[in-house]
């Protein structure tokens, strides 16, 4: 009974992939459009002043920062278990991230400025997080079905 349901489960799941695939391909040509119309808004709302911008930069960058060095030691912790590489890629994305708002942060204070390195991370970051969960969610499947 338990088999019958797991395979339906995945049923449903490659289902929802093929469905979020479609999707995501479709987007491609929204955001390229978005990107060149991005000069153009109907409505320009600010959520938070310019003066308290900055302070909840430098407050983001360091929470990415602590993060990571948190995750880095956390998966020092893991060693030898189970979900090692799980949480080594998980530090190396949190990593990731950190170096992102250091960035965002040399930026924005007009400090450094280097162009197209953030989408290069923000690049690395993504594949990352979806290698990751890619690989986990192989290795629970694997554990769980028992092959």
């Amino acid at each position: 009974m338990s088999n019958n349901i797991s395979f339906n489960l995945l049923k449903r799941s490659d289902y929802a992939k093929k469905i979020f695939i479609f999707f995501s391909l479709l987007l491609i040509p929204a955001i390229a459009l978005a990107a060149e119309e991005a000069k153009k808004f109907v409505y320009d709302v600010t959520l938070i002043p310019e003066s308290l911008e900055n302070i909840l930069e430098l407050v983001i960058m360091l929470i990415a920062v602590l993060a990571a060095v948190f995750a880095i030691k956390l998966a020092a912790l893991s060693q030898g278990g189970e979900l090692e590489k799980t949480w080594n890629m998980i530090a190396i994305a949190s990593g990731l991230f950190a170096l992102l708002e250091v960035h965002g942060a040399l930026s924005g204070y007009k400090l450094v400025h280097l162009g197209g390195f953030a989408e290069i991370i923000e690049l690395l970051f993504g594949l990352v997080l979806l290698i990751t969960v890619y690989k986990t969610r192989k290795f629970l499947l694997k554990k769980l079905m028992g092959k």
